[in-house]
């Protein structure tokens, strides 16, 4: 999985590249106010009704949107139902159901910190995060009462392994993760990249089947903090979305702004493979200096406490790809102008969960 690399680039840009950041930028300020004046993660008594609706119906796809103001990088906190329209393969589909993160009628999350092995003597992994683990340690903060905090690696020596399941306590993560990426001596071999392509596939149905097992269940928010320094096949890659986009999960990413860039590798392959998965899945990968790796945390969280989750009975269950889309009404256009809507473009409508996620 380790390709050749090129210096970082800079700036805002598609979701396929990074958003960097830094406290001083006009985004890290208006983060910074944010989190100052709300009192998002202070979720408050709320009467039985407004709680999390528990789904009974196994075939309602809920789509999860974040809404992003591109001038300073915030959700939009106010939207209604009527606000939306739903299309399935470009047709509209009826709008089900709808629960807003303002109201923390939202499913709760479970996040999940992952990592690759510190291998000693490779590149642009996890090794930029050794020794600074405590600085996302603000972020947890601002997570809400009911959400949880997972640790979870993979290795290109086949090695994976939930490290630490899903808690509401908010220091033992950070431990976890620090032992989690000592480095550490293997050997490899001439077949490492086949093996970490197929363990790196292992390590998310694990999250995913962990997610299922839970009642109600959590939504897998799995954050890499990770360079990236990855190719695979996108034929294979595909696949490992495909389990994404049968279930339900977010991928986001946050990388240093030392750690290289890889260049384009043709021939089918994709490179910086958990920046593909988070575009597939409606995710987001973030770069920051370590003075500011909560403040990229808390750009996450924010995006997913202030989601929307729209349910909808799909047309058919054929077990193929659907084209999804989101938009805003025309109203609702003219009312927030140039607000940018994140969510996975496609889905695949099955009758239950697949056999490997039970």
């Amino acid at each position: 999985m380790i390709s050749k690399s090129r210096d970082s680039v800079c700036g805002a840009k598609s979701m396929r590249a990074e958003t960097k950041f830094t406290l001083c930028s006009p985004l890290g300020v208006a983060l910074f106010s944010f989190l100052i004046s709300s009192s998002f993660a202070q979720q408050p008594e709320q009467p039985m009704a407004a709680q999390t609706t528990i789904r009974v119906q196994s075939s309602l796809v809920l789509v999860d949107v974040i809404s992003q103001d591109p001038k300073n990088g915030l959700p939009v906190q106010d939207f209604k139902k009527e606000d939306f329209r739903l299309y399935d393969n470009g047709h509209e589909v009826p709008i089900a159901s709808f629960d807003t993160g303002a109201r923390y009628a939202t499913r709760p999350f479970v996040l999940w910190l992952t990592v690759i092995c510190n291998e000693r003597g490779k590149i642009g992994g996890s090794a930029e995060f050794v020794g600074k683990e405590s600085l996302f340690r603000p972020a947890f903060d601002h997570l809400d009462k009911r959400d949880t905090v997972g640790v979870a690696h993979w290795c290109d020596n086949g090695e994976t392994r939930l490290d630490l399941p899903p808690t509401k306590d908010r220091d033992i993560p950070l431990r976890v993760l620090a032992e989690t990426i000592k480095p550490i001596s293997f050997e490899a071999g001439g077949k490492s990249n086949l093996v970490g392509e197929d363990t790196y596939r292992k390590m998310l149905r694990l999250i995913i089947q962990d997610a299922h097992r839970r009642n109600p269940q959590p939504l897998p928010v799995i954050v890499f903090l990770d360079g990236d320094h990855t190719g695979q096949p996108r034929y294979e890659l595909d696949q490992v979305v495909n389990d994404l986009l049968e279930t339900s999960g977010i991928v986001f990413g946050i990388k240093d702004q030392m750690a290289p860039r890889v260049y384009g590798l043709g021939n089918g392959q994709v490179s910086e493979i958990s920046h593909y998965v988070a575009e597939q899945t409606g995710g987001q990968y973030l770069t920051a200096p370590a003075k500011d790796y909560a403040t990229a945390l808390d750009m996450i969280l924010v995006q997913l406490h202030f989601r929307y989750e729209l349910g909808f009975v799909p047309p058919k269950l054929d077990g193929k790809r659907h084209e999804l889309k989101v938009e805003l009404t025309k109203e609702a256009h003219e009312k927030y102008k140039g607000i940018l809507l994140k969510f996975r473009p496609e889905y695949i409508p099955v009758s239950e969960a697949p056999v490997w996620a039970r």
